[in-house]
């Protein structure tokens, strides 16, 4: 299927026209290797640490986390929205490269791999292992809005072998992660130092500005190629406003709003966000997340929910389960579209993070001048 309109999407608010909605097919077990523990630090548990590297999950999760999905793609093209999803592996994917070997994951947070610039798909340059490939499950639909016209350019592909990953974010925070990096059993490339890293969560995207968070070498390196690639929009550096990804810190809902998880934020920001409107996530009901210590832990934080996409300025999809948010956007006159996401910190991202937003109709405009 030829996507209906070309790839255009400068913003995270105007209205959406065409999106990738992830898949969590055979997404049954984590893959706990170095690559993974870093990534997940905040969150990864003594127990996964101690040395299991395929942490199993529960079928009964796996099948709930699908049915959410699906329960997003629906509510999104119910409104209107074109929704392409990636392909579905018919197996689970053991991969090996020369350094290392994992269990693939499956392409559910398709934020995380891709960035939409404009009129260009950018594949990015993945933090964990298990995830070097996923991509290929978007390949389809990216050839076919290049052949509809899109830009298409990917970042160096790290070879993530020993000594690739840069610590400097923790040891900065005081945070010693030695144990971790010392128990890598991937193998070094002789004259390889920090490679460049970086997700597409990393980036915020407002019109002629995007925002990027870089809080070590792996990411500096990242926002050097960006900046040399497209020279057209502005680069402005959240200088480690988080270890990686920002959709659950900061989220624009529309030009002059916001949502913030905290004021302490608020410096990392342009100045000229500094003074936009903030809407702040209200306190959450703990018992509304599940308890998954019987087989492992969360992977995300409990800020996950204020990770939320919009459909249009005044249309935002909301996690069913934090009606607390839901009260605070209505009384702030958004219709809010709550759908239903239970497993939310086990696979590790909230509806912004299951999207790829590849058709949006706003343009370069300068909302931070």
């Amino acid at each position: 299927m030829t996507p209906a309109l070309p790839v255009h999407s400068f913003d995270e608010w105007s209205p959406l026209r065409e999106v990738v909605v992830g898949r969590a097919d055979h997404y049954n077990a984590h893959h706990v290797d170095t690559s993974f523990k870093l990534f997940y630090f905040d969150n990864v548990k003594t127990r996964a640490a101690a040395g299991q590297t395929l942490l199993p999950i529960p079928d009964r999760y796996v099948d709930e986390l699908n049915e959410d999905v699906e329960g997003l793609a629906a509510a999104l093209a119910a409104h209107g929205v074109t929704v392409h999803r990636p392909s579905a592996p018919g197996k689970d994917l053991d991969i090996r490269s020369p350094y290392w070997d994992a269990r693939a994951t499956p392409a559910l947070n398709v934020r995380d791999n891709t960035i939409i610039l404009g009129d260009t798909i950018v594949e990015t340059a993945p933090h964990v292992r298990a995830r070097i490939f996923e991509n290929d499950q978007l390949k389809a639909i990216f050839q076919r809005y290049y052949k509809a016209g899109a830009r298409w350019v990917s970042m160096p592909r790290p070879a993530l072998a020993r000594g690739s990953l840069d610590t400097a974010y923790f040891e900065k925070q005081g945070i010693d992660v030695s144990a971790v990096m010392d128990a890598d059993t991937a193998l070094p490339i002789d004259g390889l130092d920090l490679e460049m890293i970086f997700d597409g969560a990393q980036c915020m995207r407002l019109g002629a500005d995007v925002l990027v968070n870089a809080a070590n070498t792996n990411h500096h390196l990242a926002l050097r190629w960006l900046r040399e690639v497209i020279p057209s929009l502005r680069f402005h550096l959240l200088d480690g406003i988080a270890d990686s990804h920002i959709d659950s810190v900061v989220v624009p809902l529309r030009p002059g709003l916001m949502l913030l998880r905290s004021p302490q934020y608020l410096s990392y920001l342009p100045k000229a966000m500094q003074g936009w409107d903030v809407i702040y996530p209200p306190a959450m009901d703990e018992a509304a997340f599940p308890d998954y210590s019987e087989f492992g832990f969360n992977i995300a934080s409990r800020y996950i929910d204020m990770n939320v996409l919009s459909i249009d300025e005044n249309t935002v999809v909301v996690n069913s389960l934090y009606p607390e948010l839901i009260r605070v956007l209505e009384g702030r006159g958004f219709t809010v579209i709550p759908v239903l996401h239970r497993h939310r910190r086990l696979a590790g991202g909230g509806y912004h993070c299951f999207t790829l937003d590849t058709v949006r109709t706003g343009g370069l405009e300068d909302y931070l001048n």
